[in-house]
């Protein structure tokens, strides 16, 4: 690569910020399930979302550059293959994905800086920020449909990588609406389960669940797992929770999920493993690691220090089982 390039290639890195608030602005705003039905003009999408109209065709404009819509004629926009990804009624839809980086991501990383020098979340991280989503029910809602959705593209292949035949009963714990519970239960028809979650995403898992159609052999638990986790399972699953919290909140929920486990049941930790050394190719761990540091106050973690974790927790790790996806599970046992 030329100097020119490696210029050039890092001056699009420090100006990406752009592209994820034309995006958020534009799936805030509708336009992509607007344009699902053919091509559109700026002035008609402004009046029908109550925008300025210059404005909009300019932020028109804005998605034309990043390929996601088609500037056809002078007033004149369509979707892309790609701008179809935003829209909210498709399958593997970047809609509400694109609401979480543009809302509440957006804020927590402009305090980066503060989070260098600190080390902590910012002010709405930790505990804090999880358990007051009850009070804002419109945050709750993307961040719970995003992680469910995330969940669904990946679930089949941490499914297809372990056998979950050895269970008669797991539990999801931070399961959520239960996305992986519900993949899970239509591959092992024999199995019951439950999703685990803070109480006030009940009606909206058992609808989900309902929907999966899972729901005879699927419930829900109202938990808080800093308290206390529902005995009775031979299987345990935390994917993607393990990651929110740093290393003292993490060996409280992984303690009591080996009490609930006891001697003989199973905790699979479902995680992306940072690599020992990193290159550019594992952009998506890293970045997850610079999210969790100002949003939550976790961390991405190594293979050693999620076996040190364990250690720490009363656990012991058995095995590491990669998947298809950029997921591996850790699976692990009661030490004692």
């Amino acid at each position: 690569m030329s100097t020119t390039s490696q210029r050039q290639a890092a001056a699009s890195l420090i100006t990406a910020c752009w592209s994820t608030q034309v995006i958020y602005v534009a799936v805030n705003a509708g336009i992509p399930d607007r344009l699902a039905a053919g091509a559109s003009t700026s002035a008609a999408l402004a009046a029908a979302t109550g925008a300025h109209p210059r404005a909009m065709f300019r932020l028109l404009r804005a998605l034309a550059a990043l390929g996601l819509c088609s500037h056809v004629a002078e007033d004149h926009f369509e979707l892309t293959e790609s701008g179809h990804y935003l829209r909210t009624d498709v399958p593997e839809s970047l809609a509400v994905l694109a609401l979480h980086w543009g809302g509440r991501t957006w804020p927590a990383l402009s305090h980066l800086q503060e989070s260098l020098r600190s080390g902590a979340a910012w002010k709405h991280g930790g505990r804090e920020g999880f358990f007051s989503m009850a009070q804002r029910p419109q945050d709750a809602a993307v961040l719970n449909r995003s992680m469910a959705n995330q969940t669904l593209l990946v679930a089949q292949a941490i499914v297809d990588a372990y056998d979950f035949s050895l269970f008669r009963r797991v539990v999801d714990l931070g399961g959520g609406y239960g996305a992986l519970l519900s993949v899970l239960l239509n591959a092992y028809p024999q199995l019951q389960g439950a999703s685990a979650d803070l109480a006030y995403m009940e009606a909206d898992a058992r609808a989900f669940l309902t929907e999966a159609g899972v729901a005879e052999r699927a419930t829900f638990i109202p938990t808080d797992f800093f308290t206390a986790v529902d005995p009775g399972a031979d299987g345990y699953l935390l994917k993607f929770i393990i990651h929110d919290w740093d290393d003292g909140d993490s060996i409280e929920i992984l303690r009591n999920t080996r009490a609930a486990a006891g001697a003989h049941g199973r905790v699979l930790i479902i995680e992306q493993i940072a690599p020992a050394r990193v290159t550019p190719q594992h952009t998506t761990v890293i970045r997850g690691d610079i999210q969790m540091l100002v949003s939550t106050g976790g961390l991405e973690r190594t293979a050693t220090e999620y076996e040190q974790l364990l250690n720490r927790a009363g656990l012991a790790l058995t095995r590491i089982i990669p998947t298809a996806s950029q997921f591996s599970i850790l699976e692990a046992r009661s030490a004692g």
